[in-house]
């Protein structure tokens, strides 16, 4: 049995999480456990860009007390790895980011790729991150749906069609060989098939980094890999 704990940012309805969690839930090894863990510090999403660096302090909390509990590994479900640095010096675990899990699988698969992400407010500090990631250079452009996350179950069928008109755009007119839902609320929320109805009508891949961080935390786990010391030293130990 792998027990694998997932930090999901942001102020969620019962039905919000218990969507995310069945998404989850669908990719996940038969013997593979999944449980979310969510913030309850005064920073709880992500609307800006310093939100990111506000959530590291709780995502090392939850990392240490994960471990403790003996969870297997730490993902984190952001495309922007918030707090990934603080996680990976507080543990012996493997923690895998959502964001680099899934920008270096498209770097595999694709010489060029567009970001479909969360809003304009967002953008600069997510780029910050790719770019700590060694990934941006790949990225044709990286443009925002603007829809609250709170909205997000109610206006599906907006989703969908913002989707596919950015996607299609950086597609036919940027050169993008393969689309990155880098907002990892999209897939969670909208009926099940989204992912290859999108791919039908763009014609090209898209990843749902989701899936993609949680085998990748799967492979970790069966492989018996985590993070280097010397890259991540033991800071708080």
């Amino acid at each position: 049995m792998k027990r694998l704990a997932v930090i999901i940012p942001g102020i969620l309805t019962p039905e919000d999480l218990a969507k995310k969690i069945d998404h989850m839930m669908s990719f996940v090894s038969s013997d593979t456990e999944v449980q979310a863990f969510l913030f309850s510090g005064a920073t709880r999403s992500i609307k800006v860009g310093g939100d990111v660096s506000l959530l590291a302090g709780e995502t090392r909390d939850i990392a240490i007390e994960v471990e403790n509990l003996g969870f297997n590994a730490l993902v984190i479900h952001g495309i922007c790895d918030f707090g990934i640095e603080a996680a990976r010096g507080a543990v012996s675990i493997p923690v895998v980011g959502l964001g680099s899990a899934t920008f270096h699988l498209a770097c595999q698969l694709a010489d060029r790729f567009g970001v479909v992400t969360k809003s304009d407010a967002t953008i600069p500090e997510f780029s910050r991150r790719i770019k700590l990631m060694g990934c941006f250079e790949y990225i044709t452009s990286m443009r925002a749906l603007n829809v609250p996350e709170t909205d997000l179950l109610c206006k599906s069928d907006e989703v969908t069609g913002k989707f596919i008109d950015i996607a299609r755009y950086q597609v036919e007119h940027e050169g993008a060989q393969l689309i990155v839902a880098g907002y990892s609320a999209i897939l969670g929320v909208l009926p099940a098939g989204s992912r290859e109805m999108f791919e039908q009508k763009l014609g090209v891949p898209v990843i749902d980094g989701v899936p993609v961080a949680l085998k990748t935390a799967e492979m970790l786990v069966d492989l018996k890999i985590s993070q280097s010391r010397l890259t991540y030293p033991h800071a708080w130990k």
